[in-house]
């Protein structure tokens, strides 16, 4: 399931490049390319929120993902420049430090994404699905999480 996920993923985020490069294209026929990119940039995380949420993770959207979700592409961006600054000083050029910073953020995107849309029940269980059943179980019945098991008196 989760390299279905990566690969839709990847699908969306390529949806989402030529989206963004299309509409950066139109907007600087008025615009300045400073201003193009900043209202491409937003509208490309918005995008990406909605594929996410409504492809990639099959997710319902809720206040606390919209909140979260702009964090990750800022973890993003401050993880690529840093390696991309790191491998140029090292003296790989940009050019060719580019795709190896990507083989890096593309991933951990993924990966703080999934977390940004995991379902409350696998939040709440540490993420195993073999949990989930249980988590809804305590929902029906709330005093379930304060319930002791009753030991055998034969232990």
């Amino acid at each position: 399931m989760r390299d279905r996920q990566f690969l839709r993923f990847l699908a969306g985020g390529a949806v989402n490049s030529g989206a963004t490069y299309a509409l950066f294209v139109v907007l600087s026929r008025w615009l300045p390319s400073p201003a193009a990119y900043t209202v491409m940039y937003v509208a490309g995380i918005a995008f990406a929120y909605v594929v996410n949420a409504a492809f990639v993770f099959r997710a319902r959207a809720s206040i606390g993902s919209v909140v979260r979700f702009p964090g990750v592409y800022l973890v993003q961006y401050l993880v690529g420049l840093a390696l991309l600054t790191l491998l140029v000083r090292l003296g790989v050029d940009g050019r060719a430090a580019m795709p190896v910073t990507m083989c890096v953020t593309v991933p951990l995107t993924f990966l703080m994404s999934r977390q940004v849309f995991r379902k409350r029940e696998e939040f709440a269980s540490g993420g195993g699905s073999k949990n989930a059943g249980r988590i809804h179980q305590y929902r029906a019945n709330p005093d379930a999480w304060v319930r002791i098991p009753e030991r055998n008196s034969s232990d």
